[in-house]
Formats: structure tokens, sequence, C-alpha cells
């Protein structure tokens, strides 16, 4: 009994071994076939043209200057003439105020004396009415303040800047200011601000649009502000750039005829949308790259192109 069950044993284990061959011949044969046919891949040339990267940041437009309108003396607001939002020029009537003596005498309607208390308070600049502090019938104290005129000139957009990018932000930089709208203005960068700013640590600069535009303050906009530039770039799509776990190596698949492909390592710059500048080394402009089926290859490859730039095989 002990015998038959060691040569089944032996029967099973041959059974077994021959499975796993026919199974490693057929893989060998497959992969065979598979290069002999070749890698479907497809390929690009070298794009040459500018390149340029640019900094995204926010900005919030602002009136750096306003006007603080004041009661001389302490009295009621009698009526008011503006509201907030107005143009005014300056002598311009924005208010009257009565005294309160001027009050008294108002509401003794036997009184015969000719004093009304009535004073005209006029605007000392132009500009926008930013805020109104007082309503009609409010009792005010001398000084207090009862409106605030926003100087149009003095618009501009506070940009937020992180500190570690504080560098790549020049004063007298111009820029362009992308609004919310999806109008595009320029803007020149004109100064910067002695402190940054306490919650978000970044740095605030001052940007001056190209002319004059009628906007709400508080309103979000994008600042782009051109970093490198790049007149003759050679590059490639993002998908014909390999590169190791570490990011520390680049490399293309290049092709050297028309059916292999050869690993060459390159050193990349900038990078706009799907495109990467190759600086090193220089390659022709008639070379071609493997943009798909590039992945996992060995320094050599055998591969069968399916669509070349212009037009598919």
């Amino acid at each position: 009994m002990n015998a038959i069950h060691i040569d089944n044993k032996f029967l099973l284990l041959a059974i077994t071994l021959i499975f796993i061959s026919a199974c490693s011949r057929r893989q060998a044969e497959t992969s065979i076939k598979q290069s002999a046919a070749g890698i479907p891949v497809t390929v690009s040339a070298l794009q040459t043209g500018q390149m340029a990267t640019y900094l995204d940041l926010n900005a919030t437009s602002a009136f750096l200057f306003k006007a603080s309108v004041k009661a001389p003396v302490t009295g009621y607001v009698d009526n008011l003439f503006i509201n907030q939002g107005d143009a005014v020029q300056k002598n311009h009537l924005l208010a009257t105020i009565i005294t309160r003596e001027g009050s008294a005498i108002r509401e003794d309607s036997a009184s015969a004396l000719k004093f009304n208390g009535l004073l005209n308070i006029k605007a000392s600049t132009s500009g926008l009415i930013s805020s109104i502090d007082h309503s009609k019938g409010d009792f005010v104290t001398e000084g207090d303040q009862l409106c605030q005129i926003a100087i149009q000139e003095s618009f501009v957009f506070i940009l937020d800047v992180p500190f570690e990018q504080a560098g790549s932000v020049k004063i007298n930089t111009v820029c362009d200011i992308q609004l919310p709208d999806s109008r595009e203005i320029k803007g020149i960068i004109k100064s910067r601000f002695t402190s940054v700013a306490g919650n978000s640590q970044t740095e605030r600069m001052v940007v001056k649009p190209s002319r004059q535009i009628s906007l709400p303050e508080n309103l979000v906009v994008k600042i782009r502000i051109l970093k490198e530039a790049i007149t003759n770039a050679s590059s490639l799509p993002k998908s014909g750039i390999l590169t190791d776990e570490t990011m520390q190596k680049y490399w293309v698949m290049r092709m050297i005829n028309d059916s292999t492909a050869v690993k060459v390592a390159v050193s990349i710059g900038i990078t706009q949308n799907d495109l990467v500048q190759i600086t090193q080394p220089e390659f022709k402009p008639t070379d071609l790259f493997l943009t798909s089926g590039n992945y996992g290859l060995g320094d050599t490859a055998y591969v069968k192109v399916i669509k070349t730039p212009g037009h598919e095989k």
C-alpha cells in the first residue's frame, strides 16, 4: 500500500511538471510572436517655439486713499443728498446739519428769529461715496464721520504673494489682471507693503491697472506674472518623457529606424501646459520619439508605429 501511495505522488509531480513546462513554452512562444510583431506605439516629433512659465496669484481690489467727511459742529443731520456709490465732484453738496440751537428755534413756532442754524456739508474732493455713517435725523457731535469719499485715482489691486515666492515678483513688472467676467487688463506692480499679512504670512504688493476701470472694492481677481520665457524651446508632450521613482533621472525613447527605439537620457527645463522643454541633448528636427507604448521598455525595443505626426499607418 505504501509503494502504491508513493507511486501516485511521483505520478502527480510528473503531471505538474509537464503542465508547468507547457505553460512556460506557451508564454515564451507568445512573447516571441509579440516581439516579432513589435510593440504598438505612437510617436511625435519635437516641437520648437516660445515657451513660458507664469506665477498665478490672487489679488483684491481696493482704494488706497479715502477722504473722511466729518461734522463741523454738534447737531442733527437735517438732510442727506447722496447714496453709497454715487460719484461726486469737489464742492458737491453732501448733507446739511442743523445745530442744537437751530433745532430749538425751529421747534419754537413763536420765535421770530431769522437764524436757522443750518450748515451745508460739501465734498472736499472728487470721488465715489464709499460709506455713509449717519442717516437723516441722527445726532452727531463735532468731529463725527458723516461719510467717506474713495479717491478713484487710488484704485489698485492688493496682491498677496507667498513669502517664499516674493523673490520672483519685481517692482515695475508688467502683469495681466484677469477679472472674474473673463476680461483681462494690463497692470504694473508699483510697490510693496512693509509688513506681511498676519494670518497667511503673505507679502502684499500694490498692482496699478494700466487704465482707469470702474470696479467695486474687495473684488478678487487673478494676477498672472511672467516668470521665465524661452524663444526657441524644443519640447515634447509629457507622455514622451519618462522618469524614475525619485524624479531625478529623465529619458526618452527615440526611434533610430522604422522599428527600433532606444533609450536616451535627457535634461528637462520648463513645463507649459502639456509640453516639457528638452534642454539636453540637442536632437534633430526629424527625430521621432515614443509618446505611448513607451512605459517599461528596455534600453532597446522593437516597436510597430501605429501613428506618426500628421497621419496614421
